[in-house]
């Protein structure tokens, strides 16, 4: 029934969480992210690029002890929601971590006028994400997070672009998951939007 509310093409991914929590007894077996765009659009009209998203973190633990307890049936899912104004959500899907960021980092791309290309193509720069490092802690009384990673701009295989964000955020911790999922939310929708894009494509001179 829940699926009915969305489209069709994001029915799988609904029934997916749907079942994930099912089988884990009630407890959630993933984690709710809601990302936030920008307002600025349209500046980089007419750009394309092929985007792709390399996990590099040598630490792949997400939570310390503490936070796994409460995260005990996570499966290494997010559920990815794209806010919209009137507080409207807009479900893109369950993601493992590398497109959590991809997805995120497609939808910025998109508003700034950008087109996402399907496949590599020789004369289409590449748009390259790496993600350096990711860790949500419980630490006394507050959920804290940590967030690294670097994206640039490739053409022809040399490296034309770079920019590296990193940033943190904490919060006191409350009563169940929810306080985990709005640091989460909070700090990845601050990181993902603190990437200078434009900056990046005049830097690359495209």
């Amino acid at each position: 029934m829940v699926a009915q509310h969305f489209k069709p093409g994001l029915r799988i991914a609904v029934l997916l969480l749907v079942s994930l929590s099912f089988f884990s007894c009630a407890k959630k077996s993933y984690i709710d992210v809601d990302y936030q765009l920008p307002a600025v659009e349209d500046t980089l009209a007419g750009r394309t690029v092929f985007v792709e998203t390399r996990d590099t973190r040598t630490d792949t633990q997400i939570f310390n002890a503490r936070a796994q307890e409460k995260f005990k049936y996570f499966t290494g899912l997010f559920a990815l929601a794209l806010m919209l104004p009137d507080d409207q959500q807009k479900m893109l899907g369950a993601y493992e971590l590398p497109l959590l960021f991809e997805t995120a980092l497609k939808q910025r791309l998109q508003k700034l006028g950008v087109e996402t290309a399907g496949e590599p193509a020789r004369d289409v720069p590449v748009f390259q994400i790496k993600i350096d490092r990711f860790h949500i802690k419980l630490v006394g009384q507050k959920w804290m997070a940590d967030v690294s990673y670097e994206a640039s701009l490739t053409k022809d295989s040399l490296l034309i672009a770079r920019e590296v964000v990193s940033g943190s955020a904490e919060r006191v911790k409350i009563m169940g998951s929810g306080g985990a999922e709005k640091v989460i939310g909070e700090i990845f929708t601050e990181m993902i939007n603190r990437l200078n894009i434009e900056r990046l494509f005049a830097q690359a001179k495209l």
